[in-house]
């Protein structure tokens, strides 16, 4: 690489480490300031912090692996993950019934739940270990992409470059808390968005016929998904997988939980139920910016000459474009640091959401006299405890970036999404029912991972660990008894979520609830198409993306109206 993109990914590097301790004044003065922001940042922050936090480049590399091997329908694969389903659950209704809870963390939302004895405390602690289970393992991924990818271009090896990621994005992370996280996520926004600006446009101009008719994901370029194709391999019944895809997609948003702590936080961190919708129609639109950036780099593949036989040599096809002739050198840099960009930006959000688990509910229970510096403190340990296990597992695991992907996803998402939904929905849930299905979920995912059923797909996994999940969380919740009635009438005046409540305590929210359903339809299909219009765009698949833009453009300014709790 030349000097000049040396000098722009250092310049970069320097930059976020001095935005991070400018920003440590407003981030340090309690743990509400430091994992909330003092729940003030403006919800078009929250939503491009959302957007760039998302966008990581373990994700992207893993895309572009899917999208070089089966064309437009990669997209539809990473409907398993990728496409971000919880979204549009949040822009739906979910985020102002976080926002609602008035609470920090998840896990702190338990006792709000199932109440301050027992069944509240043990489910706060449960939440917690999961969150922290899964902030470790999304780190492990982030580092495992970010040295593989930085490792070709630089003179290091890639557990050196996974070390010098870590520490700068604990860094800044560190003194900075959400505060620093959200405004330099705002930054690092613009700088992806310059980034996908650049490869879409560079390779809308390389589409040729030539080009598509040597690709062999070419020919699964359609808008809508395609069943029973044998290229489609190793997903032979695709309608099925696809069904399932959908499920955990809309599972997770269900729960609460998007699939990672830092989702949560961001409306947790708002101002108002308005802001809730606003931040969710914000991060969709950014958000779109990666799926013609990820097909643009697989047409430059094309366009190169690249062969791609398999999944482990497409996660090369991302560090090989960048460093071929299509990007001169400084704008070489600029695709670099923007890429960095997008590993700090999920990283930094990550590490803080992951500690604020670790000082609200393991710290902050332990020592509740604590003060509003000791917690802070905590929370420097928490992010240097998740930043250390997390390295310590990254190295040690060696697999390839996507085998890290599909294990998260289908191993250890479904250990504990389907108690995380029922405590929304189900007025009978106890907070031993919620233990009992994470327990459950988390063994069965143990039990799969050691005895890998032979004929098991990655479906078949999920169902499989979600199933049992399902089955201990009903078990506990029979064999436990139910939450107080004055809790749960707390809870659900402050709340008011829709499900198996009971209906006198509805009667006046049905309009909002039945609102709220229909905006989750309209708010899955409008993000569907905000995604799939760009990369239909760059193909020039013109029969598909114009009636696509009309659809896209009616569920817009659906969403777009107030609804009845906003008016």
């Amino acid at each position: 690489m030349h000097p000049i993109d040396h000098a722009i990914i250092g310049l970069y590097l320097v930059a976020l480490l001095i935005a991070g301790f400018v920003l440590a004044k407003r981030a340090g003065s309690s743990a509400d300031d430091y994992f909330l922001g003092g729940r003030k940042l403006p919800w078009w922050a929250l939503g491009a912090s959302g957007m760039s936090s998302n966008l990581d480049v373990a994700g992207t590399m893993t895309i572009v692996t899917m999208i070089t091997l089966y064309g437009l329908h990669g997209f539809w694969i990473e409907m398993r993950g990728g496409v971000v389903l919880p979204i549009a659950v949040f822009l739906a209704f979910m985020g102002k019934w976080h926002r609602r809870s008035g609470v920090m963390t998840t896990a702190e939302w338990m006792e709000l739940r199932f109440g301050s004895g027992p069944g509240g405390r043990i489910a706060r602690l449960a939440a917690a270990l999961t969150y922290v289970v899964i902030t470790v393992a999304m780190i492990v991924f982030f580092l495992s992409a970010g040295g593989k990818f930085l490792a070709a271009f630089l003179p290091f090896t890639e557990m050196q470059c996974s070390v010098a990621v870590a520490l700068i994005a604990f860094g800044y992370t560190l003194v900075g808390g959400l505060y620093g996280v959200i405004w330099t996520d705002v930054v690092q926004a613009g700088l992806i968005g310059a980034a996908a600006l650049y490869v879409s446009v560079k390779a809308y101009g390389l589409v040729t016929p030539e080009l598509l008719a040597g690709w062999h994901g070419a020919a699964l370029n359609q808008f809508l998904p395609m069943t029973g194709d044998p290229r489609l391999a190793p997903y032979e019944a695709f309608g099925w997988f696809l069904l399932v895809w959908l499920f955990k997609g809309v599972l997770e948003g269900l729960g609460g939980s998007g699939g990672s702590a830092y989702m949560a936080q961001r409306f947790y961190a708002a101002r108002s139920d308005a802001d809730c919708t606003r931040i969710g129609l914000v991060w969709t639109l950014l958000f779109a910016a990666r799926w013609p950036m990820v097909l643009g780099f697989a047409i430059m593949a094309m366009h190169l000459g690249l062969e791609v036989r398999d999944a482990r040599e497409a996660e090369s096809v991302l560090p090989v474009v960048l460093a071929s002739e299509l990007f001169p050198v400084g704008v070489r840099g600029m695709m670099i640091a923007a890429m960095l960009a997008a590993a700090m930006s999920t990283f930094d959000s990550t590490i803080n959401a992951g500690a604020s688990y670790l000082v609200r509910d393991v710290f902050d229970v332990l020592r509740p006299q604590a003060s509003p510096r000791a917690q802070v403190w905590a929370g420097y340990a928490a992010s240097a405890l998740l930043v250390v296990a997390g390295l310590v597992l990254a190295f040690s695991l060696g697999a390839s970036v996507l085998g890290i992907w599909v294990g998260i996803v289908m191993l250890l998402f479904p250990a504990f999404l389907v108690p995380f939904a029922l405590r929304w929905f189900w007025a009978r849930f106890t907070g031993a029912g919620f233990t009992a299905g994470i327990g459950g979920g988390f063994a069965g995912a143990l039990a799969v991972w050691l005895l890998d059923p032979p004929g098991w797909n990655e479906a078949m996994r999920f169902l499989g660990i979600a199933g049992g999940s399902l089955l201990a969380s009903l078990a506990g919740t029979w064999l436990s008894a139910p939450v107080p009635d004055e809790v749960l009438r707390i809870f659900y005046a402050r709340v008011r979520p829709f499900g198996l409540w009971p209906s006198a305590w509805r009667r006046d929210d049905r309009v909002e609830h039945r609102g709220d359903l229909a905006r989750l339809v309209v708010a899955l299909t409008w993000q569907v198409l905000t995604f799939l219009i760009p990369m239909g765009v760059l193909l020039r698949l013109w029969p598909s993306v114009l009636p696509a833009a009309v659809v896209w453009c009616a569920a817009g300014m659906w969403l777009l109206r107030p609804s009845r709790a906003d008016a």
